[in-house]
């Protein structure tokens, strides 16, 4: 673990979405277009010690991680307490 000595830190995220689609149509889609982060650190450290720390913290990051690496997300649903395959009904629903 890098030990550093910080007197602030600030962190600034931004993503960026989008959406297409109807959910009533169900036609529905979002992306991610992009996630920004902004650091502004004051310490009396030397830049490298920071800028190994801010490396080290991001290839250690889960969010990072799942955000920039191809991920399988499996979900599952129950309804009144039985599973339910929801993808054997329509994405449009029937009323």
């Amino acid at each position: 673990m890098l030990k550093a000595e910080l007197m602030a830190l600030k962190v600034r995220v931004r993503a960026s979405w989008q959406s297409q689609g109807s959910v009533l149509a169900g036609t529905i889609e979002s992306a991610c277009n992009g996630v920004e982060v902004e650091l502004d650190v004051a310490s009396n450290e030397s830049p490298a010690l920071i800028a190994a720390l801010i490396q080290n913290a991001r290839a250690g990051c889960y969010a990072e991680a799942a955000l920039t690496q191809p991920v399988r997300v499996e979900a599952r649903a129950k309804l009144n307490g039985d599973e339910l395959d929801v993808t054997s009904y329509p994405k449009k629903p029937t009323r």
